[in-house]
């Protein structure tokens, strides 16, 4: 399963070309650590393709999924599959067209996930009623770090390091 999908923001990590890749972090690309883009498509192995989201031209980059992370969303970025909720009701987004929004009422999650009536809803409705999205994390990838790397990381002696479990 990809972490990203269409249209979602993701940050661009700052120092992302010090992780390994295929793909070249050129100086260009650099200039954008720390920007906030958008998804425009996901490869299969769950790299990303994103505008460069102030330009005025037609500047298009790809990136190794770990170069970059997801953005903080808001209500107004609401999309297909969502969970939201106000603290009492949840709903999973159907869909979305313009400001409407289609849920039906959720709980459970996952495979025991129930679903009942289904209702639509203006942004602002949403806003008013004091929704927000749920960050549903997925499972993290296996980091795997020599203790060298771990040494540089923390500015230490790679002797003066002890793994515990």
């Amino acid at each position: 399963m990809n972490k990203f999908k269409i249209g979602d923001k993701i940050i661009v990590k700052e120092n992302f070309w010090e992780i390994k890749s295929d793909i070249d972090a050129t100086d260009n690309r650099k200039k954008l650590a720390g920007r906030t883009l958008e998804v425009k498509f996901v490869f299969n192995d769950g790299d990303v393709y994103t505008k460069q989201d102030d330009s005025n031209d037609n500047t298009n980059w790809s990136w190794d999924k770990n170069w970059v992370e997801p953005a903080l969303r808001t209500i107004d970025d609401v999309q297909e599959d969502d969970l939201i909720t106000n603290g009492g009701i949840s709903r999973r987004v159907l869909g979305r067209t313009g400001k409407a929004v289609f849920t039906t009422y959720s709980w459970g999650k996952g495979e025991g996930e129930q679903t009942g009536s289904c209702g639509t809803f203006s942004i602002q409705e949403l806003k008013g009623n004091n929704y927000t999205i749920v960050n549903e994390t997925p499972t993290p990838e296996k980091l795997e770090l020599t203790l060298e790397q771990v040494a540089e990381k923390f500015g230490v002696d790679v002797t003066n390091i002890k793994i515990k479990k």
